[in-house]
């Protein structure tokens, strides 16, 4: 966002307050170790973790900058309201799922990580979006922002992609389905880029993504049509990878997957645009990143939505992706669009239209000015 912004003209500053990942590094793998003149997060990387020296720091940014508006999302983001700077709150899920909320008693958590949570990180979590000036919520969110904040004001961003002409991505997508078809032995492919998170404690929370619905839909796929020559290819990436695999076998499919490393977001795109249909997740209803990729690349999207919640500021056209989460209605429609029935090359500028019309650049930065400029 704040590399867009600046690139359009926005003055932007990028300040990152958590700790570095020991761990997979998702912003060190995709974006590298580079330097920005806006990303001031190296500032607060000195073993600054007192409130009091963060929120200093944060009023001394504020006067060098001159700071006049503010995006915010995580459970420190009410040490920008003492340093004077007011903001505007993106949820990002688990924060107001979860972290609002007692954590007492859930599976996999210890006693003392359930009490951390409740007495620490819940009153912070809390006072975060309290003390923000809107909130940017999913809709199934809606109930749990009530609870906590019901007359709180809520506002909307869209996603943003960089496209390319229709006539040039239609190349492109020829060119990456056969190139990615020759090298997985495959005459066509079915594509899904989320992470593996869908059994164990982790069923039962927001997190979850639902990544058994695509098997369970792939598997009824091939007893409706045995298209053997098709594959199924997943990203080697979640906490249930082995569990995904497991159920392939007991599915019978599992000669029929592919998976792949994950990989940076050139190679993405290729994927997206070769792929005959793309899965988002079918564990929460949400729009996400993973679901909306695959219309970027005019391909066709299916993934679990249910974004009908006037409550909540969303696009005013639902994005042309087939919203369920029933393996046999999945299937039925694989059937149907690659049939011809459905029309594939008709969803596929369908879906390339949406974002051109909902989610350029251009307009993400114009939506961004207009509401800072409330």
């Amino acid at each position: 966002m704040a590399e867009t912004l600046n690139q359009y003209g926005v003055e932007t500053f990028y300040i990152f307050l958590g700790r570095k990942r020991s761990d997979h590094d998702s912003a060190q793998f995709h974006y590298g170790s580079r330097v920005e003149e806006w990303d001031l997060s190296d500032m607060f990387r000195n073993g600054l973790y007192n409130s009091g020296e963060l929120v200093a720091l944060l009023s001394q940014i504020k006067t060098k900058h001159n700071i006049s508006h503010c995006l915010a999302t995580g459970t420190n983001a009410y040490l920008l309201k003492k340093a004077g700077i007011n903001y505007k709150y993106w949820s990002y899920g688990a924060d107001l799922d979860e972290r609002c909320f007692s954590q007492i008693g859930v599976s996999g958590y210890s006693v003392w990580r359930s009490l951390y949570l409740l007495f620490m990180d819940r009153p912070k979590a809390r006072k975060s979006i309290y003390q923000s000036d809107s909130v940017m919520i999913a809709p199934y969110q809606i109930e749990a922002l009530e609870r906590i904040c019901p007359k709180k004001k809520k506002f909307f961003l869209p996603h943003f992609f960089r496209i390319v002409d229709y006539s040039t991505l239609l190349q492109q997508k020829s060119g990456n389905k056969r190139m990615i078809c020759n090298r997985i032995q495959a005459q066509r492919f079915f594509f899904s880029s989320v992470r593996h998170v869908w059994t164990g404690h982790l069923r039962d929370t927001t997190n979850n993504k639902g990544n058994d619905v695509v098997l369970h839909s792939y598997a009824l796929y091939l007893k409706l049509t045995s298209d053997f020559d098709s594959k199924l290819v997943l990203v080697k990436k979640g906490p249930d990878v082995e569990s995904s695999i497991l159920l392939a076998q007991g599915l019978g499919v599992n000669n029929n997957i592919v998976w792949v490393d994950e990989m940076k977001r050139e190679e993405l795109d290729k994927y997206y645009q070769g792929a005959a249909i793309c899965f988002g997740q079918f564990g929460t209803p949400v729009v996400t990143y993973a679901a909306l990729e695959p219309l970027a690349n005019g391909s066709v999207s299916i993934s679990l939505l249910n974004e009908n919640n006037s409550k909540v500021p969303f696009y005013k056209e639902s994005p042309p992706i087939f919203d369920s989460k029933d393996p046999k209605e999945i299937a039925d429609f694989i059937v149907r669009v690659l049939s011809g029935e459905g029309n594939s090359g008709d969803l596929s500028h369908k879906s390339w239209l949406w974002i051109k019309n909902h989610c350029t650049e251009e307009k993400f930065v114009e939506c961004f000015l207009e509401l800072f400029e409330e």
